[in-house]
């Protein structure tokens, strides 16, 4: 008798997995799942994000630090790489810390939790919209940015970011308003 794993390819979760994130109350991740946790969680991924999104200035900010150009390359690859894998692995935890309810799809949430997943995504899509509108400010009023560009600001690392932002802010709101995940 085969166990079927049905793999949701939309929500890219499979059954086992979620079930597993929804049932497992001793697990090595319990300490993520008390609130503190989860808001400290939540801010340090939108300031990884935010950090992300700030590498798009490089150029612009190497000058007003003044480095130089060996000292630059290494500090700028080496924070790039550490703050991407940063916010990875920061999106892992936050999907962890809310038992995947964000990303998981309706047959396999009860009532309660659907209602709360589509709350948290409607705010997530709030936030979104601001955010947005905040970064056609800064584009608007800030340093020039253009995408894949060498030599200059390049707009690459903010669209990144945004990915990163959408992807992982249902999951950010449901951490920071639910009391008990």
């Amino acid at each position: 008798m085969s166990k079927k794993n049905k793999i949701y390819w939309f929500e890219g979760v499979t059954e086992k997995g979620v079930k597993s994130l929804l049932t497992d109350e001793d697990s090595k991740y319990r300490w993520l799942r008390s609130q503190r946790n989860r808001r400290i969680l939540v801010v340090l991924t939108a300031l990884g994000t935010a950090l992300v999104a700030a590498g798009s200035y490089w150029p612009t900010l190497k000058t007003n630090l003044n480095l130089s150009d060996g000292t630059a390359v290494v500090i700028y690859s080496v924070t790039a790489i550490f703050l991407v894998f940063a916010v990875l692995l920061g999106y892992l935890f936050l999907r962890i810390s809310v038992r995947g309810i964000a990303d998981a799809p309706d047959e396999l949430l009860d009532e309660r939790q659907i209602k709360v997943r589509d709350t948290s995504f409607r705010y997530a899509y709030y936030a979104m919209g601001y955010l947005i509108a905040g970064l056609f400010i800064l584009m608007l009023s800030g340093p020039e940015l253009k995408l894949f560009e060498p030599e200059g600001n390049d707009g690459s690392y903010l669209i990144i970011a945004v990915l990163f932002a959408f992807s992982s802010m249902p999951s950010m709101v449901l951490a920071w308003r639910e009391r008990d995940i």
